[in-house]
């Protein structure tokens, strides 16, 4: 191996992609038809959050040589950086069928599954273990799924199999954290990650969810201030693995994407088309910032027979692409005509429901919450769409944002800062105000959460209503339906409980934490009229 080639690998090492990235490029130039130097290229681009132009180097690596398990693997990487997850999975199955042994490719399989098809997650996890017999991870793993799923016997099948290889890992303790806490008892799994942590080292993903399952502990045991240092070393983590990407992005699901859209909804009016001449029902756009009990609520809708509900999928995608979020191209909102809008209508269409729209008197509920955001462009494409708004008290929103375990997109990854969390809550509410401000705005239905809490069924009844379909008893059953489903969001936990008061307030106990925030949330509070003290 060259030694530009052994540089950029120990750059790669280190985590220092800029090294990396020169070391591989002066391979690349001194040897054009090294494959070694182009793939480093490659892994040294995606280290840069430049995973489009790494897959375009991949891609013509895996068309000079085909069948080669690393490329194909890496590839599968980028694609999953770029949220094609049907195109990741294809990669990491083809890359395993080569090379059945090929650990990288079946771990990263099972981490993609695991949000998709648990069940099949974990085969793979079960696959890895026969690979790997002295390792406890895979076990460990397969035991934090199954406590997401709720299966508790399983977790604690799964988890005794890492125990009986070896017990002191972070893998196995985390584990052993997550079930204390599903059972109840959070001085166990405090007493299993405290101390521990503090010089544990791993990969950034499953170190996160320890330090927040510490968190969690320590909340419940209402030491506070240990909770939020948990949960702060917790998104610190998290934060430093995902700056590169995200830490300067200002394209469409970012900060600053949400503040260009509320600036110019707060200036501009566009007109919607003419009703007459669209194609094809209409959504209801459940939105409103994460953690607001949108999940909650969700699972209510869904125990209705005559709504079908979509959980967190992002479906907009095309109307984002299609009209941006720059003033030059939102000005074309007013001039666009009714075949390029019923184009767009047909494109979400596919991309919510690819079997189909539903059927004339099914209503069909897309449940994202950060499209509050966007609520300005979709309602000149939906003009005859319904709006739901979900409310909670913006301190709690915030703080209960900022302790979760998101999966990590230009967003959420704002949330893993305190301040950048509350300026996401902000531009949003901003953003999404600004649109229903609209002289030309769609029929709104706000629920609070704090009044779901107190009294479900004094809120569904009005909501159904403005769905236009009566009361059925099946909702009063929404946690049974639900315990049935695999629920997408850190919310799963707790919307299967019974209704609990215990969340409302909980800012209270961390006023010392939302201090430098506090100016920023208060003109939300009064506006929402939540009490300032």
């Amino acid at each position: 191996m060259s030694a530009l080639l052994q540089q950029a690998r120990a750059a790669l090492e280190a985590g220092n992609a800029q090294a990396a990235l020169q070391a591989a490029q002066a391979a690349v130039k001194a040897n054009p038809n090294d494959a070694n130097a182009h793939y480093l290229c490659a892994a040294a681009l995606r280290m840069s959050g430049r995973s489009g132009d790494a897959l375009a180097i991949l891609d013509r690596l895996n068309r000079a040589l085909p069948d080669q398990p690393d490329l194909i693997n890496m590839a599968g990487l980028c694609r999953r950086d770029m949220g094609d997850t049907t195109g990741a999975k294809r990669d990491f199955e083809r890359a395993a069928k080569l090379a059945p042994q090929h650990i990288p490719a079946l771990g990263n399989l099972a981490g993609l599954l695991a949000d998709t098809d648990p069940e099949a997650a974990l085969a793979v996890y079960e696959k890895l273990g026969a690979l790997q017999p002295q390792n406890p991870e895979p076990p460990a793993l397969a035991a934090s799924l199954c406590l997401s799923l709720r299966d508790l016997p399983g977790a604690k099948a799964w988890l005794a199999r890492a125990e009986a290889i070896e017990a002191d890992t972070l893998p196995v303790r985390s584990a052993q954290a997550g079930l204390a806490l599903a059972e109840g008892d959070a001085a166990r799994a405090r007493a299993r990650l405290d101390g521990f942590l503090q010089t544990a080292g791993g990969a950034p993903a499953p170190l996160a969810v320890a330090w927040g399952r510490l968190g969690e502990a320590s909340h419940r045991l209402q030491d506070h201030r240990a909770a939020f240092e948990a949960w702060t070393q917790a998104n610190r983590i998290q934060r430093q693995s995902w700056e590169v990407r995200f830490a300067g992005y200002g394209g469409p699901r970012s900060l600053a994407s949400a503040e260009r859209l509320g600036r110019w909804f707060e200036n501009h009016d566009p007109a919607p088309p003419d009703m007459s001449e669209l194609r094809g029902p209409a959504p209801v756009f459940q939105v409103g910032f994460p953690r607001s009990g949108t999940t909650l609520l969700e699972q209510m809708l869904d125990a209705h027979p005559g709504i079908e509900t979509l959980e967190e999928q992002d479906a907009i995608g095309p109307i984002i692409q299609a009209i941006g979020d720059t003033p030059e191209r939102l000005a074309r909102l007013s001039s666009l005509g009714s075949d390029e809008i019923n184009a767009l209508r047909a494109a979400y269409w596919r991309s919510a429901r690819p079997q189909g729209a539903p059927d004339a008197g099914q209503v069909f509920i897309d449940k994202y919450p950060m499209n509050l955001v966007w609520l300005g462009p979709l309602m000149r494409i939906f003009p005859d769409a319904k709006i739901i708004l979900c409310l909670r008290d913006p301190r709690d929103c915030v703080l209960s944002a900022f302790q979760q375990r998101f999966a990590v997109n230009p967003e959420m990854y704002r949330t893993l800062e305190m301040t950048d969390c509350a300026r996401l809550y902000d531009a949003a509410m901003q953003a999404g105000q600004a649109a229903l401000a609209s002289g030309h705005t769609v029929p709104v239905h706000t629920v609070r959460y704090e009044d779901v809490v107190a009294d479900y069924k004094a809120v569904m009844v009005p909501l159904i209503r403005f769905l236009g379909l009566e009361w059925d008893p099946a909702i009063a059953d929404y946690r049974g339906k639900a315990e049935t489903k695999r629920i997408k969001t850190p919310s799963a936990p707790q919307v299967v409980q019974p209704l609990y008061a215990s969340s409302i307030g909980k800012w209270r106990s961390y006023t010392f934490a939302l201090e430098p925030v506090q100016g920023m949330l208060a003109p939300w509070v009064e506006r929402y009229g939540y009490e300032s003290e």
